[in-house]
């Protein structure tokens, strides 16, 4: 199907179960919150999200008090971020700024202490030169006693491979937070690219009410770029900064084949 939407790129279940999938225990992203908190404590805001989705992390900081902008590429996913503004207090509602774009190009016309890619959103880069790109326009907006944090895949070579991965994977069930019915995640196959370390995954989200019955059934495509600890730490130092501290998990555990790779970095 040529016409399947990207990720997030319409209003749908991805969209509308995004927060629960994240808080479903023994995520990558398990604990990143309280960890984002615990770095804007420790260098301070404002902070600047780049692929801040549904505002998962913006709206939590601004409870702990900073100053918080975030920037997402998807309308749909900003217009969700938006709405959770109704639910809270005015003075924590005016602590965030979300504003769409890309974050391979971007001019805020200001700088900030802590600047975050969470959740694997770097990886949508599909192209080196966009990474870079990206990077840059990250050592332009950070304060020079600040931070950068960015979380992506360690990828498993296994997994890499022309045809690898090319399985149906049931990966979770949850519910709706409106309608309360069930929604079930499937991943219907994966094809890799090892030359342009990209992979292609077909997901597909089916609501079923009390009786069985389903309710919708929609497919999305997710594309992401993977890149290894070194090119990374290449790419790090092509652009200015220096790595201080380097995790598998948002514990602080140390760097582990196959986990995360969650990057802290300073200009150099």
């Amino acid at each position: 199907m040529t016409d399947t939407p990207d990720f997030y790129a319409v209003w749908g279940l991805n969209v509308e179960t995004y927060d629960e999938r994240a808080q479903v225990a023994g995520t990558s992203v398990e604990g990143d919150v309280a960890f984002y908190i615990r770095y804007a404590r420790r260098f301070g805001g404002p902070v600047l999200e780049l692929g801040s989705g549904t505002g998962r992390i913006a709206w939590p900081l601004a409870e702990a008090g900073f100053d918080a902008v975030g920037l997402d590429l998807s309308e749909t996913m900003i217009r969700h971020a938006r709405a959770k503004g109704s639910h809270v207090e005015k003075e924590i509602r005016e602590r965030v700024t979300f504003v769409q774009g890309t974050m391979a190009d971007f001019r805020l016309e200001r700088t900030f202490r802590l600047v975050l890619i969470p959740f694997r959103s770097f990886q949508v880069l599909l192209d080196p030169a966009d990474q870079r790109r990206c990077l840059e326009c990250i050592h332009r907006h950070l304060d020079p006693a600040g931070r950068a944090i960015i979380d992506i895949f360690d990828p498993r070579l296994e997994l890499c491979y022309p045809g690898a991965g090319d399985v149906h994977l049931e990966l979770n069930e949850l519910r709706h937070p409106v309608s309360g019915n069930t929604v079930k995640t499937e991943m219907l196959y994966r094809r890799n690219d090892p030359v342009a370390q990209v992979l292609t995954e077909r997901f597909r989200f089916t609501e079923t009410d009390s009786s069985g019955h389903i309710v919708r059934r929609e497919e999305e495509i997710l594309r992401l770029r993977w890149t290894y600890r070194h090119e990374m730490r290449h790419l790090l130092e092509l652009t200015g900064f220096e790595p201080v501290a380097e995790f598998s998990d948002f514990d602080e555990s140390p760097p582990t084949y196959g986990r995360e790779q969650i990057w802290v970095v300073r200009k150099r």
